[in-house]
């Protein structure tokens, strides 16, 4: 009788297989939050460039003192680490990033 061959069993394929799915997840969340990062960073200094309020265009400030609320009423949870929350977190990102970039699109 042929003994079985324990490292290439279904198991330890399925082990293997959950190993690379574990590097492929912190390598996607690593780009994830980069991108989010970076956007971010843009729409910060794209607000911290204006001189003044004066300069800005009226339609402007409404969309700033709108994107201002959305953040300020945001409702997360980050130790519960849900998708929605990461969801909400890239929308208002998204929202920021159109109102400081109009006409890009991300």
């Amino acid at each position: 009788m042929k003994k079985k061959n324990e490292k290439s069993g279904p198991t330890q394929i399925l082990a293997s297989e959950i190993a690379v799915l574990r590097q492929e997840l912190r390598a996607t969340l690593r780009a994830y939050s980069a991108r989010l990062e970076i956007t971010l960073a843009e729409s910060a200094n794209k607000i911290g460039a204006y001189e003044s309020v004066e300069k800005l265009p009226r339609e402007l400030v409404q969309e700033i003192r709108d994107i201002t609320i959305l953040l300020r009423k945001r409702k997360l949870r980050p130790e519960k680490g849900r998708r929605k929350d990461l969801r909400k977190i890239d929308s208002l990102i998204d929202d920021l990033h159109s109102v400081t970039h109009p006409g890009t699109s991300h």
